[in-house]
């Protein structure tokens, strides 16, 4: 009777198993999407212009290969992108048989891709269609920095030879200015060959070409992305001058990691052929992917560039000791000019961070402290010996002697600056 009532038990049990099985109410937490990765592409151009949407084509063809050479994808990977002002869409790169097509998932009008509510609908449809365990996201455009679009009155929206008539943050120029630019604004010579050569452009040049209808603040992609009630995994720009404390900091509770350039992007972007790898990773190996863009520029025909990994997570302890450093020193007017500069600006922006800071602390304990904290929230950066940036009429190559992997503003005396960053988060929590 004993081995009956346990038989009995036992088949009670497999009975119950089964229906709850086949009640389809149970996850398989094996089956579930580790990583879901964004591919994010709003219009770069204006009404009469498509900005960089030849070259985001370009760089969804070289996802494609690096998917093709992997034989198949690790996660799952979306893109939004505007084909026009007003048109958009979500798709899904799928591999089969050697092939890499694309699933469209939804169609979007309008220029709502610029707001948060809009943002967050993208992020909200992703989740629909591809939920992770993991989000990540790579945003493709223009860059300007943590600025905000109210504050440009002149923005360098092409380069024209007008630009050379004033600076672009209204400013007239000053031609007395010390600044690290190896040539300012003179012909440029090919690395290479040494002869005159087409100037090649940037992720700065044509610039959002209609701040008011196509350019996004930081604070509005932070918005967007914590209504969404995601947390990235990382963070690409793929833009130029976003490697900043200012915009690390903003985005700190919406993403664990920034991958992001001090300074300016050629206009091809990141050489995803061989990044994608290391970025489809539930965890991704940060060295390995911002070394796969050393080793690829480095070894362009015009060799610039510089990219830096930035753990977001770790900001706040370097926001505390900044604020330390704030209370005692204040910058010396006659540093300003020996400070490395990382832009191109006539009025520069973006200066580095930790040669900023090693020019007006004068407490050897806060600087030290200062740099360990530095190095906490700099995972893995590299630059070339030679930036280029192209905002003027011509171009230049900055010479870099002083590089952290991030940049800084406080010290800027440009208007844009000046309007913006004591409306900052950075500005708020260290000073």
């Amino acid at each position: 009777m004993t081995q009956f009532f346990k038989w009995l038990f036992c088949a009670i049990v497999f009975a119950f198993t089964i229906a709850s099985c086949d009640s389809g109410e149970t996850t398989d937490v094996e089956n579930i999407n580790e990583q879901t990765v964004l591919v994010y592409m709003p219009w770069s151009g204006s009404s009469t212009n498509s900005g960089l949407y030849d070259y985001m084509q370009q760089n969804l063809d070289s996802i494609k290969s690096a998917i093709r050479s992997n034989k198949g994808l690790n996660g799952r990977a979306l893109v939004f992108i505007s084909t026009s002002p007003t048109t958009s869409v979500l798709f899904e790169m799928k591999y089969k048989n050697g092939v890499v097509s694309n699933d469209t998932l939804k169609t979007y009008t309008g220029n709502d891709y610029v707001t948060a509510e809009g943002i967050t609908q993208i992020l909200n449809d992703v989740k629909t269609n591809a939920y992770a365990l993991n989000y990540a996201m790579i945003i493709g455009g223009h860059g300007m920095g943590w600025t905000y679009k109210e504050d440009w009155t002149n923005y360098p929206y092409n380069i024209k030879p007008k630009a050379t008539s004033g600076n672009p943050d209204g400013n007239d120029r000053n031609t007395n200015r010390e600044t690290p630019l190896k040539q300012q604004y003179n012909t440029f010579i090919h690395p290479l060959t040494g002869a005159d050569a087409p100037y090649p452009t940037t992720r700065f040049f044509g610039s959002a070409s209609d701040l008011n209808n196509y350019a996004i603040d930081l604070h509005t992609l932070a918005e967007a992305i914590t209504a969404a009630g995601i947390k990235m995994q990382f963070i690409l720009f793929d833009d130029c001058y976003m490697a900043n404390i200012e915009t690390a900091y903003e985005l700190r509770n919406v993403t664990n990691f920034l991958i992001a350039s001090t300074s300016e992007v050629m206009a091809q972007g990141m050489p995803y052929q061989t990044m994608w790898t290391e970025l489809a990773k539930q965890a991704p190996n940060y060295q390995a992917a911002v070394t796969d863009f050393y080793d690829f520029y480095s070894n362009e025909a015009y060799p610039y560039g510089a990219l830096s990994a930035i753990d977001c997570r770790k900001v706040e302890k370097l926001a505390q000791v900044m604020k330390q450093i704030n209370l005692r020193d204040t910058l010396n007017s006659d540093s300003l000019s020996k400070i490395q500069v990382l832009d191109g600006f006539t009025t520069p922006i973006f200066y580095d961070l930790g040669d900023y800071v090693d020019h007006f602390c004068t407490s050897p304990d806060l600087l030290s402290d200062f740099h360990t904290q530095l190095s906490n929230v700099i995972r893995s950066t590299v630059h070339t010996d030679q930036l280029y940036t192209y905002l003027y009429m011509s171009p230049a190559l900055i010479d870099v002697k002083s590089y952290s992997g991030i940049t800084i503003s406080d010290p800027s005396r440009n208007s844009v600056a000046l309007k913006g960053m004591k409306k900052t988060a950075w500005w708020t929590a260290t000073h």
